[in-house]
């Protein structure tokens, strides 16, 4: 999850102007955004920039309760006692993988670079975020502060609330840095390093969806990733240590020859994606080379997809590729259900990922008409040579 980046900036001017939808918006206009936290373990340092657009914050200022009828109608949820962490975010019903859990509008929408005042004092340091959450309705600033704070030592109650729960969303259109979210429920969910659900950002609604990566069944506790979970056990653990927990996650868990056994599987999973280029080429010349065996691309791709399936980690910047590898070997081969079955993994984990099934929908509908369809065929009656 991200983290609140400092400008520190001495001062700050304010405008007001109507949101579209039912969110004010206030920006701040900032010449110069310096970003002075403290990188993680082996991310670069942020670079210094400067940059004359305006932050803008979104903030939902309806006096409505997020349980209303807006975009919350969908309820697949309750909220219990976990045993081990809290609070945790429970199924009430089967959902389908890539199904929707819940939508929800966040209380609020922020720029991960923000002016930090030190003129005032520590505890007030970052005025716009204060402004923003005392400018929401009475139930949702009730709901911001009800969420967890794990930065006691943070002297602003309200940033430390913010870098407990915020939810990575990506650039806006129209705006020059990424930005996060703060929501009322889905802040809410707990942290697995195999997790079973993914959120997104949609920004025609302007809500965040939570939606299964994997079937989850009613009575089973729903959890989502707040680190990169393809790293070793000890980073993972270090990147969670601002969270003040320890992750006893199914992962984290294992125990004897379990353990190496899974932490080689997610080192593979990491550098997944190294090689590309060439595997993309491989299947290219497979499909044209009738000599080849009909499985030297499938052997090695499923044995990635049996890697991700095992650790319950489709990992978000590789399993597509293999997928995609898949589904075009078996249409290359004219096997209609292996195709079928591929597609239709890559259609509800896209739906899981990006809320859209991205074309793959077709595919599953159609497999023969993609022009993959049928290639070793057609090599083997024209010779069988690469081409």
């Amino acid at each position: 999850m991200p983290r609140v980046v400092e400008d520190h900036h001495s001062a700050a001017t304010y405008r007001f102007s109507d949101s579209p939808r039912h969110f004010r918006v206030e920006t701040a206009a900032i010449s110069t955004l310096r970003a002075h936290s403290s990188p993680a373990d082996g991310e670069a340092p942020h670079s210094t920039h400067e940059d004359s657009s305006a932050l803008t914050f979104f903030f939902d200022s309806d006096s409505e309760n997020h349980d209303g009828s807006r975009l919350n109608s969908l309820r697949r949820t309750r909220v219990s006692d976990s045993g081990t962490s809290g609070l945790g975010t429970f199924a009430t019903v089967d959902i389908e993988q890539g199904g929707l859990i819940m939508r929800e509008t966040p209380l609020i929408l922020y720029p991960q670079v923000i002016p930090f005042r030190s003129d005032l004092a520590p505890e007030r340091a970052y005025p716009d975020l204060e402004h923003a959450v005392h400018s929401l309705s009475t139930t949702n600033r009730e709901a911001f502060f009800d969420l967890m704070n794990s930065h006691l030592t943070e002297p602003s109650r309200v940033r430390g609330i913010i870098d407990t729960n915020a939810l990575d969303i990506g650039h806006l259109p129209g705006t020059p840095c990424e930005y996060a979210a703060i929501c009322k429920d889905i802040s809410r969910v707990n942290h697995s390093c195999s997790p079973n659900a993914v959120y997104c950002f949609d920004i025609v609604t302007v809500s965040v969806e939570l939606r299964a990566l994997f079937p989850i069944p009613a009575g089973s506790q729903i959890v989502i990733s707040y680190i990169d979970p393809a790293l070793p056990l000890a980073d993972r653990q270090r990147a969670l240590a601002s969270y003040s927990f320890t992750c006893a996650c199914s992962a984290c868990s294992l125990t004897g020859s379990a353990l190496p056994q899974s932490e080689n599987r997610r080192s593979l999973i990491a550098r997944a994606d190294s090689d590309v280029d060439a595997r993309n080429a491989a299947l290219e010349r497979w499909a044209r080379t009738a000599s080849m065996p009909d499985d030297y691309i499938i052997r090695i791709d499923k044995m990635y997809m049996d890697l991700f399936a095992k650790e319950q980690l489709y990992y978000e910047p590789v399993w597509e590729a293999y997928a995609t590898r898949l589904c075009k070997a078996c249409c290359a081969l004219e096997d209609v259900e292996g195709a079928r079955k591929w597609a239709r993994l890559a259609e509800v984990l896209n739906r899981a990922y990006t809320g859209h099934d991205r074309g793959w929908a077709s595919v599953v509908a159609a497999p023969e008409r993609t022009d993959w369809w049928g290639l070793r065929r057609k090599a083997s009656s024209s010779g069988g040579d690469d081409c």
